[in-house]
């Protein structure tokens, strides 16, 4: 019986499905659509020419970010990402949005 259970646990562990990431804002944005004002089309992203960041738009955008397109645009060194529960230390919430 215990080497059934071993077994089992064995099995599941190796089941595990990696957590994936929080989406943030970054100078390169995989593409959807036509690119956000001051970014370039590189192959299937779009990449910002002046440092810019951006992030797929859901609903509104975050505060400090300007909507073009399918995404939200900051200034360079803004940062957002998606909102996956509370906000990190250091964020605060902004609509769909954790902001810096």
């Amino acid at each position: 019986m215990r080497t059934a259970i071993a077994l089992s646990s064995l099995i599941l562990s190796s089941l595990a499905i990696p957590v994936a990431f929080a989406q943030s804002s970054s100078t390169t944005v995989a593409k959807d659509g036509s690119c956000p004002t001051g970014f370039k089309s590189s192959g299937s992203s779009c990449k910002s020419s002046s440092g810019a960041v951006a992030i797929k738009k859901i609903g509104s955008c975050p505060t400090g970010f300007k909507s073009s397109s399918n995404y939200c645009v900051g200034d360079k060194g803004d940062y957002a990402e998606v909102k996956s529960g509370s906000c990190a230390s250091g964020l605060k919430t902004s609509g769909k949005y954790c902001v810096k």
